[in-house]
Formats: structure tokens, C-alpha cells, sequence
């Protein structure tokens, strides 16, 4: 079956069986440029140049399986294709006209693509396997040379720059909510990803709920720091025989009422299938610490080179009460409270990463871009199902920055079966 996905694909490329070019109406042709493909409303490929016969051509590209596919689409009613100078179809079945009187010169591609191509591209589309490029993924797996090094490496790449380029647009949009403080932003980026999926609203709100000024004032004070931040989260309302839940209470209350302060609701905490170390009283302790001894934490992240020296901002000792509670009044056997190896990484990948980059970018400091990169390249890869069954077929996945960029080719290439987009998927159609 053809698409018009594969023709903008042919047109783009210039992937032809022959190069002896004639219109329906036996033009010579000479695609002398393409043109550009053009996203928004108008005909598919803009700054073309085209000679037809002996003249020279610039203007629009318009693609349609079917030339009679100009009239379902009422392009003869629209303005914007009065620009078009080549109309490219797979089957020629109507002749076509520019305001019903000037016709198109149209170009037939059905005579000038491949059957293997087609053949190809039908199996791809059509295929029942969750990745329908395994076997040709296996055999460029097998390869040694240099090419097949090559192949994944300018995938991941060019994966990596789409993923940071979609988080950096959400971290300008909480920038500006921050109004330019990065510190704010950093603090809001973190307490989002200390809530790891289940509780990432819930930290969101709370982020929100305190402007970071009030928490950086008092910073110093270990047990305002946790007063705050525990009070903000609606987690000191209750009445409980507990002196350290007191204790924070009592200060917690003397501090809404200095900054006028609007705790969350707790029932926005989720408590349900949560590894006890999740528990959200065990992450609001581990955010605590962080913001009381590092609360100029964005210039730590700035001046910051080696993993090893991110460590030291997060991996910290909470306090002692956390270590034998869960929930504040209920005892527990002692645990531990130090961040986790996967939870750290996972804060570098989501959070301080992208946070890095996206500095990089609004200041014009391309070494805080590179940097970003290659701190990718120094954290273990996640662990989860989608990249187990890209790693079983043969993708590298060695560290972050391909396993992040397998997730950014999961979700906008592979789900979307956007296989011609992929340089993996193209090598499928030769």
C-alpha cells in the first residue's frame, strides 16, 4: 500500500530506479533541487527549483498518491497553492488545474520507484513484530566495520538532541514561572523527580506551594528547613503523640503564619503499591537536606564536571528519625536513608541534566551543553522493559545516553511506526 509518507520520502531523497525524467504530457524534467519540506499549511515542499524543458522553475512541491487528490483536498480553492510548479503523484488520474485554468505540470512516480521498495516498505509498515527492524538490526549488530558503529552512533545522537530540545522547553516554561531564578527552577525540576511517577504531582504542588526565597532564608536551620517543607505538604495538620512531629509542627506554624502560607491537601500524597523507600516522608527528608546544605545548589550543578562530585549534593544522611520511621508516630525497623544508586541516577537523567543543558543554552555557554552530554555517557543505563527488548535484538544500550536515546526512538519513531524517519528503517527499503 502506498503512502504519501513514502513519496515525500522518495521526493525528499531523491531515491529514484531511473533519472530519465518525463511529465505526463512527456515534459523533460530536472530536479535541479527538491525543495524543503514545509510543516505548516501550504503545498508539502517549498524553494523548489525544477526545469521543465529548457526553462527554469522555483517555487512549490505539492504530493498526493493521486492527482485527483488536488480537487478532494480543495487546493484549487486555496490561495497558498498558486505557487505550486510540479504536482508529484504516485498514479495520474486526473488532470489538474490552478484555478481551473492553468494546468500542472504533473510528475508520475509510480514509473521511477523500485518494486523492491515498495515490496520493502509494505512489509515494514505492515509487519506483526513490536520491532519489524530486528533482523536487520541483528545483521548490522554482526557487522564489525566501522559503518555499523557509525549507524547507532548518529541515531543516539541525533535521538539525545531531540530529547533535550523537548525538555528544554519545559524547563524555559518553568523559568519563566520562576521569573529567570534557576535556583527556583532546579528546586521545582528535583522535587518533581523525587516523586518518581506516583507522587510527581503531588511534589510538583508542593514546589509551588513555598517560594524558594523562604526556604533558602532559612536554609540554615536545619529544623526549619524540614519544618517547612514537611508543613507545606499538608503533613502537619493532625494532632500526633509524636515530639518530633511536634516539634516541627509547632515551628511550622509560627512560619505559615510570619509567610502567609497555603499548605497542599494531603490526600494528594499516594501511598498505594510504593517501595517503603519511596514513601513520600522518606523523599520530603532526602529533598530537605539537600536544599539545607546546598542551597545555592544551581552553582553547584554549574561548576560540577565528574558524577562523583554530584554525589556529594545528594547523597546525604537524613535525619535520625527517618532512619527507624516511615510515617511520622509509627516506628519501623531501621533502614536506611541515603538516596539510592538508581535514584540518583535518575535525578541526574531527569533532572539536573536537562537543567544543565538547558542552561547551556539560554546563557550561550555551549561547555555546559557538552558537559550535560557527556555527564549522560557516565550514569549506568535505566533498567525497564522497553529497553530490554531493544537490547535483546541487538541495540547498544552501555550507558544513559543510549538508553535515553532508545526511549526518545520508542516513543516519537517506533510506537508512531515512523520507520522512514529512522536511519535504521531506511536502510530496511534498499
Amino acid at each position: 500500500m502506498i503512502s504519501e509518507k513514502l513519496l515525500h520520502y522518495v521526493w525528499k531523497n531523491s531515491i529514484y530506479s531511473t533519472f530519465n525524467f518525463q511529465s505526463t504530457k512527456g515534459n523533460s524534467l530536472q530536479i535541479i533541487h527538491p525543495g524543503y519540506p514545509h510543516q505548516d499549511a501550504g503545498p508539502d515542499f517549498k524553494q523548489a527549483i525544477i526545469k521543465i524543458d529548457d526553462i527554469i522553475w522555483a517555487g512549490d512541491v505539492e504530493i498526493h498518491i493521486n492527482s485527483s487528490d488536488w480537487y478532494k483536498h480543495n487546493h484549487q480553492q486555496d490561495e497558498k497553492y498558486k505557487s505550486v510548479i510540479l504536482h508529484v503523484v504516485y498514479a495520474f488520474d486526473q488532470e489538474v488545474y490552478i484555478n481551473n485554468v492553468e494546468p500542472i505540470t504533473t510528475f508520475e512516480l509510480q514509473h521511477y520507484i523500485s518494486k523492491q521498495m515498495l515490496d520493502n516498505y509494505s512489509e515494514l509498515v505492515h509487519s506483526n513484530f513490536q520491532l519489524p527492524c530486528f533482523q536487520i538490526v541483528q545483521s548490522i549488530k554482526q557487522e564489525t566495520s566501522d559503518y555499523s558503529q557509525l549507524l547507532f552512533s548518529s541515531l543516539y545522537t541525533r535521538m539525545i538532541a531531540e530529547r533535550v530540545e523537548e525538555r528544554q522547553k519545559t524547563i524555559f516554561q518553568i523559568v519563566n514561572q520562576c521569573q529567570g531564578d534557576w535556583n527556583e527552577t532546579l528546586f521545582r525540576l528535583i522535587a518533581i523527580n523525587f516523586g518518581f511517577k506516583t507522587n510527581s504531582p503531588a511534589f510538583e504542588m508542593l514546589s509551588k506551594s513555598i517560594p524558594y526565597k523562604y526556604l533558602k532564608a532559612h536554609s540554615n536551620n536545619h529544623l526549619q528547613v524540614y519544618a517547612l517543607l514537611f508543613g507545606q505538604s499538608g503533613m502537619l495538620e493532625e494532632q500526633i503523640e509524636d515530639a518530633y512531629y511536634q516539634t516541627l509542627q509547632n515551628e511550622y506554624f509560627y512560619l505559615r503564619r510570619l509567610y502567609k502560607l497555603v499548605p497542599i491537601h494531603p490526600k494528594n500524597w499516594n501511598l498505594l503499591r510504593l517501595r517503603p523507600q519511596n514513601f513520600p516522608c522518606i523523599r520530603i527528608a532526602q529533598l530537605s537536606e539537600v536544599i539545607h546544605h546546598f542551597p545555592e545548589l544551581f552553582y553547584r550543578i554549574e561548576n560540577h564536571t565528574e558524577k562523583a562530585q554530584f554525589e556529594k549534593l545528594f547523597i546525604l544522611e537524613t535525619d535520625p528519625y527517618w532512619q527507624t520511621h516511615y510515617h511520622f508516630g509509627k516506628k519501623s525497623k531501621e533502614h536506611t536513608t541515603i538516596i539510592g544508586k538508581s535514584t540518583f541516577d535518575l535525578l541526574m537523567i531527569n533532572s539536573i541534566i536537562p537543567a544543565l543543558y538547558a542552561y547551556g543554552t539560554f546563557s550561550g555557554k555551549d561547555d555546559l551543553q557538552e558537559r550535560a552530554i557527556d555527564l549522560l555517557t557516565q550514569i549506568d543505563p535505566e533498567q525497564n522493559n522497553i529497553l530490554k527488548t531493544y537490547q535483546e535484538i541487538g541495540f547498544p544500550i552501555n550507558n544513559a545516553f543510549e538508553s535515553q536515546a532508545i526511549l526518545q526512538l520508542s516513543k516519537m519513531y517506533c510506537k508512531k511506526k515512523e520507520c522512514l524517519e529512522c536511519s535504521i528503517g531506511q536502510k530496511m527499503l534498499l
